[in-house]
C-alpha cells in the first residue's frame, strides 16, 4: 500500500521546510559570526526581521517554526554558557522572548492572503 500526498500539500510542506531552514541558517550564521561581539543583544531582533520576511513569503507555519528554531539556536550558541539552554542574562532572555512573541504573532499578521483563502470554510446552512 502506497500513500500519496496531493501535490498542493507536498508543495506547502516543502515551502515550510525551506523557510524554516532559511530562518535557522540565518540565526546560526549570526550566532557564529557575532558571538561575543557588541551587537550580541540585537541578534534576536535581526532574526525577527528575517522571520517576518520568510513568513510573508512562505506562511504562518514557517514563521512560527522559524522563530522557535531561531530562538533555540541563539539561546544555545550565543547566550548560554557552555552550550546549554540556560540563559543567564536577563536582557538576553527578554530579547529572545521578543523574538518568540514577535515571530509568532507577526507571522499571523503577515500571512499571504492566498493562504487564508485556500482554507476550506465551514458553511452552516
Amino acid at each position: 500500500m502506497q500513500l500519496r500526498m496531493p501535490p498542493g500539500k507536498l508543495l506547502r510542506l516543502l515551502d515550510t521546510a525551506i523557510g524554516t531552514l532559511l530562518c535557522a541558517s540565518v540565526a546560526l550564521v549570526l550566532a557564529l559570526v557575532f558571538h561575543r561581539s557588541q551587537i550580541e543583544l540585537t541578534l534576536p531582533l535581526i532574526s525577527l526581521a528575517v522571520v517576518i520576511a520568510v513568513a510573508a513569503r512562505f506562511g504562518v507555519a514557517t514563521g512560527v517554526l522559524g522563530s522557535v528554531v531561531s530562538a533555540f539556536l541563539l539561546a544555545y550558541f550565543v547566550y548560554a554558557p557552555q552550550h546549554s539552554f540556560h540563559v543567564t542574562s536577563p536582557d538576553a532572555r527578554a530579547n529572545l522572548s521578543w523574538l518568540l512573541l514577535g515571530g509568532i504573532s507577526l507571522s499571523f499578521l503577515f500571512t499571504p492572503r492566498r493562504e487564508l483563502e485556500d482554507k476550506p470554510r465551514n458553511k452552516q446552512e
